[in-house]
């Protein structure tokens, strides 16, 4: 059998042209590049989610708060429950049902409605957190001079920022012999120290208002028939008159 160049190696000659790395893919600009989220934020997308997706049945699990709007700011979604008339507060959140009779608020009418409501707060906090941002760097930007700064004195600026924030880092070698082995060993220890700074406190919890008790208060004693209208839940008050008006004479 005759046998070409390429079929005695077992290869084409075009297979011992080296290959040519394929350029990594760049990812789009701007996508996962941008400042962290605030708690404002993330609070809304959450509360988004919920009242999307969230089947407005259960109860909330931290209990529910029956002020009646007395100790807390109204609630701004669902002020008033529809089935039994209770007073809501901010802690009472959408897509929990009524704490009261169980009724659900998230219904094909008002479930619309309340994520129309929330997208919009969540487009408002995000436009108001730029523009703190873009008044932040304006105002660093005036601070820092009319002269633009070096890339190098910059450079040194950040880093010494750097230095001073992380605070200063101490490192020492420690040489060793082994007496069996007749080694030596070299070991490096660096000691960083603690920040002084304390930790942020997290935020308390509000207080929430417990349910009224099932059972009704009332006195078991029987009335006194010589003195039907006393109270019998204080027996001891007395009455005490008015002060008589000296100017006035008694007619």
């Amino acid at each position: 059998m005759h046998r070409t160049p390429w079929t005695s190696s077992g290869s084409l000659t075009s297979d011992r042209i080296p290959a040519r790395p394929l350029p990594a893919k760049q990812q789009p600009k701007g996508k996962g590049q941008g400042p962290p989220k605030s708690k404002a934020v993330s609070a809304l997308e959450t509360r988004l989610h919920n009242v999307e997706y969230a089947s407005g049945k259960e109860k909330d699990p931290k209990g529910s708060c029956f002020c009646p709007a007395r100790e807390h700011d109204l609630s701004t979604y669902v002020p008033l429950c529809y089935g039994c008339g209770l007073v809501l507060c901010n802690l009472n959140l959408p897509h929990y049902a009524c704490p009261h009779c169980g009724e659900s608020f998230l219904d094909n009418s008002r479930r619309p409605a309340l994520v129309a409501q929330i997208q919009e707060e969540l487009c408002m906090q995000v436009v108001k957190e730029d523009e703190e941002r873009q008044r932040a760097i304006v105002e660093a930007r005036k601070a820092e001079g009319a002269f633009p700064m070096l890339p190098g004195a910059a450079d040194g600026t950040q880093g010494a920022r750097k230095g001073t924030a992380a605070g200063p880092q101490s490192s020492h070698k420690v040489m060793s012999l082994n007496n069996t082995t007749k080694k030596v060993t070299v070991r490096s220890y660096t000691n960083t120290p603690v920040s002084s700074r304390p930790p942020s406190p997290a935020p308390e919890e509000p207080r929430r208002v417990p349910p009224p008790p099932k059972e009704i208060s009332y006195v078991k004693q029987p009335p006194d028939p010589a003195h039907p209208w006393k109270n019998m839940q204080f027996p001891d008050l007395q009455y005490v008159p008015p002060p008589r008006d000296p100017n006035t004479h008694d007619k």
